[in-house]
């Protein structure tokens, strides 16, 4: 059988296979050109083949860690060379049996495998207590599972088809995995690009001191024990495969792991440790350094994992690159991501001199912007040229009924309630057990509006929400969405925030590069309750955005004291709290500071009728 036809198989899907593997072509008269997203000239595509074998690897406990490896091959059999190699850390099985009894190798080896017909072996190892590994998981991105990253790289750059030169990739969690094999500064790693993950545990599991995220999620049976998942070759009739997912029983449970901290220095109850400094990336800038590893940083806008990308661009000094697309979790939409992957490695693993070091180090997409000119390059972010335009919180609002968002400096005094509600909706119903973005919550809080825009404007950075607030009890969260309201009605969230009103107070960040941002460190010490009915100023920025808001459409920012992703809310705060907004221009002054590219510029029709209110 051809390759092809197995991977056709192997992937359920024929278009999926054509695109991995292409007829082999020599570089003759091809002329180079090398740029995001463009390799020509510089790659031979020697293969198109592949030989895939399985195995157990012990670790120095002794525990066995499961690895698929894929080779590059001629007629059905591995080509005796040596390759530089490129491996993925996954929770989430190599490899599975789905609902039809096809093969499906994991998502994140799916965007590796094309590298193969230029010269790669790609590995997949299952993470200690997951898959078809032995062991039981301590804790999210241990140092444990930091330690077998450690060992695999170095038993990779051993093989005798391995040329030494190793380099790591994944997203979201995969991503973080990657990231914490360079903490442990293997000699032979030589390259990271990690996409969508988290730089600061605490910052993005907790942002603003509210768990909401994903990783409060129940376990699920499949993905995160492993059922379902290939045994290595050796495991003829599957009984390793039970065994090992009879030992993950006794893993750490990770959604309680998360609520048993509730404060950035607090020892987890079931691990004994201050755990949100050793599962964060930032815990460990120095030996990533050290490490001399070259970096391919990548997330989407519509991502809660956005702003952790900026931050650790910012703040690593390694050599690397930021790329920012504008779609969701992990997602690349019609950029070629195959491609830029070919062009980092082999500027690492091989030695290409492609001229990726000598790329502007940013590259970014723009939602909503001219087709043709979707793309951008920058030197750093944020961008020197956004200019910050303030936007003041005015009118009388109500739920349901909007106030007004204005560049206007006039009083209007007074301020605004809402009791908030532990059952907020989605607009459109979708299922909270995975949403790495929020939804349009209309109703469950207050909104202010602006007046139709005159012109396009470009916000372009990170937005900062200023709220005087005060609450009916000693503490509150405080869920801010800026949101794009088109003439019919229709309503995106460009970016969000959130803080929960006790981690209010600001502190000197513990990064050489915050971008200026307000740096609330969640520490117990820094708490501060709220006196019930008393003013309390929150400074929040919103998540990074580069954002077109067409002409005719208006600004919303929402207000909210709860957000469908926070699986912990009805335990919260009994009664609900009733929340003041406060806007007076003389002592209360509660406003949004935009960062734009020119000009900001509205009609002069009133807001306060705008659709979507």
């Amino acid at each position: 059988m051809t390759i092809v036809r197995s991977l056709i198989r192997l992937v359920g899907c024929a278009s999926v296979a054509a695109a991995l593997f292409l007829s082999p072509h020599a570089l003759a008269d091809v002329p180079k050109r090398s740029q995001p997203g463009v390799y020509e000239g510089y790659s031979q595509e020697r293969f198109d083949e592949w030989v895939k074998s399985s195995q157990y690897v012990t670790m120095r406990d002794g525990v066995r860690l499961a690895v698929d490896i894929y080779r590059p091959a001629r007629d059905g059999r591995a080509v005796d060379e040596k390759f530089p190699v490129v491996w993925v850390h996954t929770p989430y099985r190599r490899a599975f049996r789905d609902a039809n009894g096809e093969v499906v190798p994991a998502s994140d080896a799916l965007l590796l495998l094309p590298l193969i017909k230029h010269g790669y072996v790609i590995a997949v190892v299952d993470t200690r207590g997951r898959g078809a590994s032995f062991g039981a998981r301590r804790g999210f991105q241990d140092r444990t599972e930091a330690l077998d990253a450690y060992e695999m790289t170095e038993w990779l750059a051993k093989q005798p088809w391995s040329t030494g030169a190793v380099g790591i990739a994944g997203c979201s969690y995969v991503g973080g995995s990657a990231y914490h094999a360079a903490t442990t500064m293997p000699p032979h790693l030589r390259a990271v690009a990690a996409g969508c993950t988290d730089f600061d545990k605490y910052g993005f599991v907790s942002r603003g001191g509210i768990t909401a995220q994903f990783n409060t999620r129940p376990e699920n049976p499949e993905q995160d024990f492993g059922q379902g998942v290939l045994p290595v070759d050796e495991d003829t009739d599957g009984s390793l495969v039970r065994a090992a997912i009879e030992a993950h029983k006794r893993g750490t449970p990770m959604a309680e792991l998360w609520r048993g901290m509730r404060y950035r220095d607090d020892v987890s109850p079931l691990l004994g440790v201050p755990f949100w400094k050793e599962a964060s990336v930032a815990t460990y800038i120095e030996e990533i350094e050290r490490s001399g590893v070259g970096l391919f940083i990548w997330g989407n806008w519509f991502d809660e994992g956005s702003f952790e990308a900026i931050l650790a661009f910012n703040n690593l000094r390694n050599p690397r690159k930021l790329w920012m697309g504008s779609w969701g979790h992990c997602q690349t939409g019609d950029f070629p991501m195959s491609i830029e992957l070919l062009r980092f490695f082999d500027h690492f693993l091989k030695g290409v001199d492609n001229g990726w070091d000598r790329e502007p180090p940013i590259y970014f997409r723009t939602t909503n912007a001219e087709p043709g000119k979707e793309w951008r390059t920058a030197e750093r972010w944020p961008l020197p040229e956004a200019r910050t335009h303030t936007l003041r919180l005015a009118g009388q609002a109500k739920p349901g009924e909007p106030g007004l968002l204005t560049a206007s400096t006039t009083s209007t005094g007074g301020a605004d309630a809402f009791t908030v509600d532990y059952s907020p909706k989605c607009a459109n119903p979708q299922d909270a057990y995975f949403m790495m973005w929020p939804c349009v919550i209309d109703n469950h809080g207050l909104s202010y509006v602006t007046a139709p825009l005159a012109r396009d404007a470009h916000i372009a950075g990170h937005p900062v929400a200023d709220i005087w607030m005060s609450a009916t009890t000693p503490d509150a969260d405080l869920f801010v969405y800026l949101e794009d309201v088109a003439p019919n009605g229709a309503i995106t969230i460009v970016t969000h925030g959130r803080l929960r009103a006790s981690h209010r107070g600001e502190q000197s960040p513990p990064y050489r590069d915050y971008m200026g941002l307000p740096y609330h460190s969640g520490e117990r010490a820094a708490a501060e309750p709220l006196v019930p009915g008393e003013p309390a100023r929150m400074r929040l920025d919103l998540l990074p955005t580069s954002t077109i808001i067409k002409a005719g459409h208006r600004l919303r920012l929402t207000v909210a004291g709860a957000d469908p992703r926070q699986r912990t809310r009805n335990v919260q705060f009994n009664p609900p709290p009733t929340i003041h907004i406060l806007h007076d221009a003389a002592l209360h002054v509660s406003q949004l500071s935009l960062p734009v590219l020119g000009a900001l510029e509205f009609e002069e029709s009133a807001a306060s009728d705008a659709p979507g209110g």
